[in-house]
């Protein structure tokens, strides 16, 4: 299975791609699912990230793709935004985008939510299957794809990862069923 059949086993049907200029150049293109992970949320990830082996460690490399699930369907321009912003910023680092770290919001981006920044962390709104892609080598495809999900958060919820760690805010997380998906949520902490 190749890293777009893994997509659409777990997203469903490609619903739309957006290929932007300056990623094109790149072999990147930003693909749009609907009613994924659940339904009436749209999930958009890049395609072609993967082939760029991103620095973890010293030495250390793992290949990525990244991605947003959100419910409004009017936020597709700022979800696009920032999974722009956040691959530009991989590739010109050449750093991977670890679980648990916080990144904060450019004021263009969500600017009407009122979110702090992102969070990064595993898809776990999805079947756990979807956490690891082991790469088809007939694709010619790294060994291992992780997706590598991007959720908004409010200064309250970063302030509290900044306290409590990564294990405290992950368990709070864990426990919601979707709320993460909603812009226009209130904050958990």
């Amino acid at each position: 299975m190749n890293y777009i059949e893994h997509l659409e086993k777990h997203c469903g049907e490609i619903k739309g791609s957006l290929e932007l200029e300056d990623m094109m150049e790149e072999n990147i293109q930003f693909l749009k699912f609907e009613n994924a992970p659940i339904d009436n949320t749209y999930t958009a990830t890049t395609l072609g990230l993967l082939w760029r082996p991103l620095q973890f460690e010293e030495e250390r490399f793992y290949h990525q793709e990244l991605m947003m699930s959100v419910k409004q369907p009017e936020a597709e321009e700022d979800v696009i935004e920032l999974l722009w912003r956040l691959t530009t910023h991989a590739l010109e680092t050449g750093q991977t985008f670890e679980l648990g770290e916080f990144y904060s919001m450019p004021k263009t981006v969500f600017g009407q939510y009122g979110f702090a920044g992102v969070y990064v962390t595993a898809p776990f709104y999805f079947d756990e299957s979807f956490f690891i892609h082991r790469g088809d080598t007939e694709f010619d495809e790294p060994e291992h794809v992780l997706p590598v999900w991007f959720v908004p958060i409010f200064e309250s919820e970063a302030d509290y990862l900044e306290q409590h760690g990564v294990d405290a805010f992950d368990e709070i997380i864990d426990a919601t069923e979707g709320e993460l998906l909603d812009l226009t949520r209130q904050p958990l902490i």
